[in-house]
């Protein structure tokens, strides 16, 4: 059966009101990322890492999802999709998808780095952690479910292979994302798939010959096009 691969990045969340990772004036541009976000310092900057996550977990309150993440959920009723994002937060989830594949980690969950022991938060919660020893086994390092720089990614594995198992039929939008992290071009070079770009402007990591249509606009103004790129597709 075809199907509809979703690869979403910080572009799709930035129309909620959550800063993109290289904005300026935005929660980001407050900490040195190579100090919150970097898997080689992170203990020895344990405090300010959880004073940085903890911020990025309680603006999440502040958000609500936006058009595009009701058009891939709505999408997900219909049809066989995956979905991948490089995304953090949680509005695919609260805008109804199921079975996200986050590559990069969630905000909500965080574990124990010597015994796995996890905490996963809600909404509902206070968001803010509470520096503490594990409560499993008393080790002093909590972490962030989050990939740090310097990290190994463990979903990469899967998302290669779904990539490179696409067939013609098939149809991959890339979505709100540079290509700085992801090599999309090694993604989508040998690809069968159709492949649909949609970022909010053009961008020197990702080449555009790669794709059969391409949208330089905010994702969230342009849930009518993808509406009739499915329907194109499926007749």
């Amino acid at each position: 059966m075809a199907k509809i691969v979703f690869l979403s990045g910080a572009g799709l969340s930035a129309p909620s009101g959550l800063s993109t990772f290289r904005d300026n004036n935005g929660l980001w541009d407050e900490y040195d990322l190579d100090v919150v976000c970097n898997y080689q310092t992170w203990k020895k900057n344990f405090s300010i890492v959880h004073e940085f996550y903890n911020k990025r977990r309680m603006q999440l309150k502040e958000v609500k999802v936006n058009k595009m993440h009701e058009k891939i959920a709505e999408i997900s009723q219909k049809y066989e999709v995956l979905n991948f994002t490089q995304n953090v937060d949680d509005l695919l989830e609260r805008a109804g998808c199921k079975n996200v594949i986050h590559l990069h980690g969630e905000l909500l969950k965080l574990h124990c780095t010597n015994c796995d022991y996890k905490i996963n938060f809600t909404l509902d919660d206070d968001l803010e952690f509470k520096i503490a020893k594990c409560p499993k086994c008393n080790d002093n390092f909590i972490k962030p479910s989050i990939v740090f720089f310097g990290e190994i990614a463990p979903l990469y594995d899967m998302l290669y292979t779904e990539f490179a198992n696409l067939q013609k039929d098939d149809l991959v939008f890339i979505i709100g994302t540079s290509g700085a992290v992801i090599n999309i071009n090694y993604l989508l070079r040998y690809s069968r798939a159709k492949a649909i770009l949609i970022n909010l402007e053009k961008n020197q990591y990702i080449d555009e010959s790669l794709f059969d249509k391409i949208i330089y606009k905010s994702c969230d103004e342009c849930v009518d096009e993808i509406e009739q790129i499915i329907k194109q597709w499926k007749s």
